[in-house]
């Protein structure tokens, strides 16, 4: 299911969130205004409510209550915060704690996995305002460091598969190959020009459709052949047969 309460998870699409949270705002204002401004209406707004929201419900399903923490989450909400801060040793403190030991378990290092996020957010944001690259921070991190999540009362967090992400630009026009007149030929790379390719089927082709030819006029002549002997066969089979009958 799409997370989207939690904040800087990487892959989050934020023109998906938007809808879905305005989707509930106007849903909660409906449900708060009937009573007042259109009580005439209420149990007929309430139905189509209902129906609408179990149809969104099977694209779109409802605001979780409760939600995972989320360790490149948390390192993001880390990396804003001043290292020699109160509110930065607090925060590392609560990271080492619910995410130490699954990391641990599972191999990695909370000091390197920290580090390495603090590296690659300070380098994806110097490189965006740069203009050097267009890679977004969350991305960044996501691709540096692994997606651990601790569910609502659970001890231990677990290892998540990479957050992918949602694309928002419409999707290229693929333009139609177009063969070149080239007549390159490299035997050693078997690389060969458009020309010679189309020109080798073409050849192939009909040396194809020839050899075709010849076997079926082959076949036609066997089969006339076979027809006839089978003819023969059974003309001489009806003369034995009349001999046999007269000499009785």
């Amino acid at each position: 299911m799409v997370d989207i309460t939690t904040p800087n998870l990487p892959g989050a699409n934020e023109l998906f969130n938007t809808i879905a949270k305005k989707v509930e705002e106007i849903d909660t204002a409906a449900l708060e205004k009937m009573a007042s401004d259109a009580s005439g209406v209420v149990s007929q707004l309430k139905t189509d409510l209902t129906d609408l929201k179990a149809k969104t419900g099977v694209v779109l399903p409802e605001l979780p209550t409760t939600v995972p923490i989320n360790l490149q989450s948390e390192l993001t909400s880390l990396s804003s915060l001043a290292p020699t801060g109160a509110a930065y040793a607090e925060k590392l403190s609560s990271i080492t704690s619910n995410f130490g030991s699954g990391l641990t378990a599972s191999g990695y290092n909370i000091d390197t996995i920290v580090s390495d996020a603090s590296s690659a957010i300070s380098d994806a944001s110097s490189a965006i305002a740069a203009g050097t690259s267009s890679v977004s921070t969350s991305s960044a991190l996501s691709a540096k460091v692994p997606n651990f999540e601790l569910s609502p009362g659970a001890t231990e967090a677990v290892e998540k598969a990479k957050a992918t992400l949602l694309a928002t630009a419409p999707a290229l026009k693929e333009l139609a190959h177009s063969f070149s007149e080239s007549v390159t030929q490299d035997d050693t790379k078997g690389l060969y020009g458009d020309k010679v390719a189309r020109d080798t089927q073409s050849t192939n082709l009909q040396s194809l459709l020839s050899n075709l030819e010849s076997a079926g006029k082959a076949f036609a002549k066997k089969a006339d052949a076979l027809n006839e002997e089978i003819k023969k066969r059974n003309a001489e089979q009806r003369e034995e047969n009349t001999v046999y009958t007269i000499g009785v």
